[in-house]
């Protein structure tokens, strides 16, 4: 979409907008993994892991105050593990259809509802807003 003059804006839901990617210098890059934890045997990688998560938990229950650099990498910590474990995924998440299927919110409806009356096509609101292309159109329909 083309922009009317040099006034700024709130850019649209649906908008395309154009960006400069980074140069290689100021890309974020994870940090190389030490040779020492690499070459550590299954069995070592387990101890230190169950060491690393003990004292964890000690500094976290014998911390006095607000820790949020401990809390956040504990919390990081579980996330990370639960992603490892096979299958853990499937369970964490509810099924797919629940979405679809549950009544929309009022705020969801509205939302899209003003992306159909902004000229947005059916199927694109529905891929956006994860809905099935007959809620969007029953929307649609109320809204007539």
């Amino acid at each position: 979409m083309p922009h009317k003059g040099t006034s700024p804006r709130t850019p649209d839901l649906f908008e395309y907008t154009i960006t400069v990617p980074t140069p290689l210098s100021q890309r974020s890059t994870p940090p190389p993994r030490q040779a020492g934890v690499a070459s550590l045997s299954d069995a070592q990688l387990v101890q230190n892991l169950g060491q690393l998560m003990d004292e964890l938990r000690h500094r976290l229950e014998a911390g006095r105050g607000s820790r949020p650099e401990l809390e956040a990498a504990a919390k990081q910590a579980s996330l990370s593990l639960k992603r490892l474990i096979p299958g853990s995924a499937r369970r964490d998440r509810p099924p797919r259809s629940s979405k679809t299927s549950s009544v929309l919110q009022e705020g969801q409806r509205k939302a899209v509802r003003a992306a159909l009356l902004a000229g947005v096509a059916p199927n694109q609101v529905a891929k956006h807003f994860g809905l099935s292309l007959a809620t969007v159109r029953k929307v649609l329909d109320e809204s007539a």
